[in-house]
């Protein structure tokens, strides 16, 4: 008997064990300057910030590319990701998933056509005139919505979004503004033709899963600490 038990609790050790070097599957997409994807691999600050935190915090992971969260909020409740990062919180995420301490700002900003002279973003006029978009799927893409903006159908991927204004298919575009310059160093557009700004500004952090998180509690915790700890030694650095 005493064999027996002995047996039965050296079991549940590997098997905790196990739970514990087991890679988190983490979401995470092409987002210059943030998070860039080029011939397979990431970079850009807020890459570089995921790697640090990931680091502190002792988890192995595992990346996937998404084209959008849209797609990894889909892949979540599907239990086949387990976080997604960068990400600003909102209320059908928090359904599925708990958001981290902040990790890095964001802003989210209009681009506009310099041409369009009479657009006055943040005006009366203009939420009730402007045809306007983002990126499918996305959080800003909500927003929009919520505010009661005159929106279109945007582009999945955020590459294609400019097409949107230099096609004259909307009057106005959102994104954050650093995206909006990535995106247009990386297209090689010319920047004169834009105007770019800022409306709003919210913190990108990490969305973990609740199914995740009933079985491994202290996961979210350790985060945290860990972007306690980023947050410091950037504070150091600077």
């Amino acid at each position: 008997m005493k064999l027996f038990l002995l047996c039965v609790l050296l079991c549940l050790s590997s098997a905790l064990c196990s739970a514990e070097v087991k890679p988190l599957r983490i979401a995470i997409p092409d987002y210059p300057p943030y998070t860039a994807l080029a011939q397979g691999e990431f970079s850009g600050p807020g890459y570089d910030a995921f790697v640090a935190i990931m680091a502190e915090a002792g988890l192995e992971y595992r990346l996937t590319p998404v084209p959008n969260f849209g797609r990894a909020l889909l892949d979540m409740q599907n239990q086949l990701i387990d976080v997604f990062f960068l990400a600003t919180e909102n209320a059908e995420r928090s359904h599925v998933a708990r958001f981290s301490a902040p990790v890095i700002i964001t802003d989210w900003s209009w681009v506009w056509l310099k041409e369009h002279h009479a657009l006055e973003p943040g005006s009366t006029k203009f939420k009730q005139n402007a045809l306007v978009s983002a990126q499918m799927n996305s959080n800003i893409f909500s927003w929009l919505e919520q505010q009661n903006y005159k929106i279109t159908a945007g582009t999945n991927d955020i590459h294609g979004l400019f097409n949107l204004l230099d096609f004259n298919r909307v009057d106005a575009i959102m994104l954050p503004s650093g995206v909006a310059r990535a995106l247009i160093a990386r297209q090689k557009l010319d920047a004169a033709r834009y105007n770019i700004q800022q409306e709003v500004s919210l913190p990108f952090g990490f969305y973990i899963s609740n199914s995740y998180l009933a079985a491994q509690p202290d996961i979210l915790q350790r985060l945290n600490k860990a972007i306690a700890v980023f947050h410091s030694k950037t504070a150091v650095a600077e």
